[in-house]
């Protein structure tokens, strides 16, 4: 067996043999190159993933341009809701119509507040009639009380002349120039004028008791009167809620009321919005705001005119997060945590753009760029 192996193999020198040794030496450099650039790599791929996240961040909030399409059109829209409760008479607004502040929009059956409307001005006139009533009798309790103190003057002088009697009858009854008898009928005069002095004294406090109680009684009529004045205000606010006018200029939505139907206190009829007032609300990323402050330039494109780019200002930034004002807030202290970058809202004022004019709507997306290394011209000329 050995001897049939040792004739196959070619012998030393043999061209063959000779061929094997330069391709084994050009395999080792290639592997090696192979080797190193996986190696390479992988030493990148370990240096990027430590890296990006500690500087990722730093290096967004240096640019001077932090831009986001996560920004829309948005207005100051109104919604109009029903004051008081009632049916619908009259539609006076269509679908998207313009309006002017003080339009009529509505009507609600006014039947019943106008009934309560003549009901509160007769409990007006009422009170009216009944503190009048009481002013009458205090005028007249001061001239029953006048009158008293006239009568006690009379008899204060009637009084004083049966003293002055009595004085001259004593002195004739030691003189024995008088009978006893005109004495004390002197002496009872004296007597029955005091007696009507302290009844007509007492008579006056009475009257004067009676004055008081009628004032208290007037002050009672005056806030009887100033309630049933402020009924009928109320009476006639609520007879003005069933006039629904617009408080704004704008154009309105579609509306779901029509004529006929029974709407709620508090039912929403119709919106209004103030076009062509809109501005834009951008949500940055946290990571985008450490350089964007108020008055700061923007630019901004609209998703529905591209090819137009409209300039504006940073107004003001949200005091929060979207997550802060939602319903459930979220509670990073429980369960499992994934760091996510949060988003602000940032208020962005529009400059007026003649050809867009009343072409705007909210809703609409649009891109925006903060410019933190200008401020917006308005801005510079303050």
């Amino acid at each position: 067996m050995s001897a049939a192996i040792a004739r196959l193999r070619p012998p030393e020198g043999h061209p063959a043999t000779t061929s094997e040794q330069p391709a084994q030496h050009k395999r080792k450099p290639r592997r090696a190159l192979i080797n190193l650039a996986r190696t390479s790599v992988l030493v990148g791929g370990v240096g990027l993933a430590i890296v990006i996240p500690l500087g990722w961040g730093h290096w967004i909030a240096g640019l001077t341009d932090q831009t986001t399409d996560n920004a829309y059109l948005r207005a100051d829209t109104v919604p109009i809701s029903a004051q008081t409760g009632g049916r619908i008479t009259q539609v006076a607004v269509a679908d998207f119509q313009p309006v002017k502040a003080g339009d009529a929009l509505f009507a609600i059956e006014d039947t019943e507040h106008a009934a309560r409307v003549r009901q509160a001005e007769a409990g007006v006139a009422a009170a009216d009639a009944a503190l009048r009533n009481i002013e009458s009798r205090t005028e007249l309790q001061h001239h029953v009380i006048a009158q008293s103190e006239a009568g006690i003057a009379a008899i204060l002088a009637d009084r004083d002349r049966a003293v002055q009697e009595r004085g001259r009858q004593e002195a004739l009854t030691r003189d024995g120039w008088t009978t006893a008898q005109r004495l004390e009928l002197a002496v009872a005069d004296t007597k029955r004028f005091d007696a009507r002095l302290l009844e007509k004294r007492a008579e006056i406090s009475v009257q004067r008791q009676q004055l008081a109680v009628l004032g208290t009684q007037d002050q009672q009529a005056r806030a009887e009167l100033q309630s049933r004045r402020a009924a009928l205000d109320l009476a006639r606010v609520d007879l003005g809620y069933t006039r629904i006018s617009a408080p704004i200029d704008g154009i309105t939505n579609a509306s779901s009321v029509r004529e006929g139907q029974y709407v709620r206190t508090g039912s929403q009829l119709i919106s209004i919005v103030p076009l062509p007032r809109v501005h834009v609300v951008a949500n940055y990323k946290e990571t985008q705001l450490s350089q964007v402050r108020p008055g700061q330039a923007v630019s901004v494109t609209i998703d529905t005119f591209p090819g137009r780019a409209l300039t504006g200002r940073v107004e003001r930034l949200s005091p929060a997060s979207g997550a802060e004002f939602s319903l459930l807030p979220a509670d990073n202290a429980t369960g499992n945590f994934t760091k996510v970058a949060q988003r602000i809202g940032v208020r962005i004022a529009l400059d007026p753009t003649p050809e867009l004019e009343g072409l705007l709507r909210p809703g609409m997306s649009v891109v925006t760029t903060i410019h933190t290394d200008r401020l917006a011209p308005e801005q510079t000329q303050r």
